[in-house]
């Protein structure tokens, strides 16, 4: 798909990023990275999750790279209106909370266990879901930031365990693409 779409579609809605529960690196990277993607054209759009984040490694990311993320507890204004990206995860999937929020995009790197039908949908078997994310910012030539570049390296890293564990193509390719642009 054409990520420009994804933006069209957002465009003039409130925007939610929701990762899987007790998001992992590349699920936090994936999500600041669209963030970020989004903010480039123009598309505001909100983190969130449900869970805890409890590896200290995982929570560091925050600092680090200047994530701002809500967790289910600190969100209390979401309607049904509002438009919801999850990433790293797919709706009815054990590890996603279904929010008030209407899921009308998809970007996960996972198999799909129960269809659903959403306006935009990325699912691909790569070896994370920060593969896919950068390669939006390298399709449509969309500048990165390096705290982005760098967010999203780190979670392709960590999702391939070095390299090793299901990588794939895009992972590599992307890695090296956003290497050259991250802090």
């Amino acid at each position: 798909m054409n990520p420009l779409e994804l933006v069209d579609l957002l465009r003039n809605h409130k925007n939610y990023i929701q990762t899987h529960n007790f998001p992992d690196p590349d699920a936090i990277a994936s999500a600041f990275g669209l963030q970020y993607f989004l903010k480039q054209h123009g598309v505001p759009a909100q983190i969130c999750y449900d869970g805890k984040v409890e590896k200290f490694s995982t929570r560091k990311m925050f600092d680090v790279f200047g994530i701002e993320i809500l967790s289910a507890d600190e969100i209390s204004d979401m309607t049904a209106t509002d438009y919801i990206v999850t990433v790293d995860s797919q709706k009815y999937n054990a590890n996603l909370t279904d929010f008030v929020g209407n899921e009308v995009a998809c970007i996960d790197h996972h198999p799909t266990y129960t269809e659903c039908s959403y306006a935009y949908k990325d699912v691909r078997m790569v070896g994370s879901c920060s593969a896919i994310i950068a390669s939006y910012f390298k399709e449509t030539d969309t500048p990165i930031s390096d705290r982005a570049a760098a967010a999203l390296a780190y979670g392709i890293k960590m999702d391939t365990a070095d390299f090793i564990r299901g990588v794939t193509e895009l992972d590599i390719d992307m890695f090296a693409y956003i290497y050259k642009k991250a802090d």
